[in-house]
């Protein structure tokens, strides 16, 4: 079994200073790069790490927009989560790579199948769901599985029940 994709959606490094990151980029590559963003509030953006929600409001992120793949910039806050917790552990450098897939439960199924956990980060953004998966072992790096969904009803039912984003891992 395959994920479905062979198209890469992003390549995500995490930065201690976003700022200087994007100057140098823009120095590199010759072009203007968005100002970072926050990632939104848990309340419209729900995000599970390790089962609990947490609160990443205070990460900041943007993305380099190439003609083949994206890089996505990402700094830390002080709030624990995935982000901080990486670049604690290994510094800067690259988080993960990211696929859109057309079947979530497909990709998970293809990343179990070569021995990958379960993932450990999930988010929902409106029209949207990510996971983490720590398939370091098993392919070097860890995964971002993508799908396009329509999380607009399924947010209120993930805030008062925590337990319902365990139908998705």
């Amino acid at each position: 079994m395959t994920i479905g994709t062979t198209k890469l959606c992003h390549i995500a490094i995490l930065v201690n200073d976003i700022e200087k990151t994007i100057k140098n980029w823009e120095q590199v590559l010759g072009i203007k790069i968005d100002e970072p963003r926050y990632i939104p509030p848990k309340d419209e953006v729900p995000c599970f790490t390790d089962g609990k929600l947490g609160d990443y409001s205070d990460v900041r992120l943007t993305n380099i927009i190439l003609d083949n793949v994206q890089i996505e910039l990402a700094e830390p806050g002080k709030n624990p989560g995935p982000w901080r917790d990486k670049l604690d552990r290994d510094g800067e450098g690259v988080q993960h790579i990211s696929f859109i897939v057309p079947d979530r439960k497909k990709a998970m199924q293809a990343l179990d199948e070569v021995g990958a956990p379960k993932p450990y980060h999930i988010g929902y953004w409106p029209g949207g769901t990510y996971s983490f998966t720590d398939a370091v072992k098993q392919l070097g790096v860890e995964i971002n599985i993508k799908t396009d969904d329509d999380n607009t009803g399924k947010r209120a039912r993930l805030l008062s029940d925590p337990e319902y984003h365990k139908e998705d891992l």
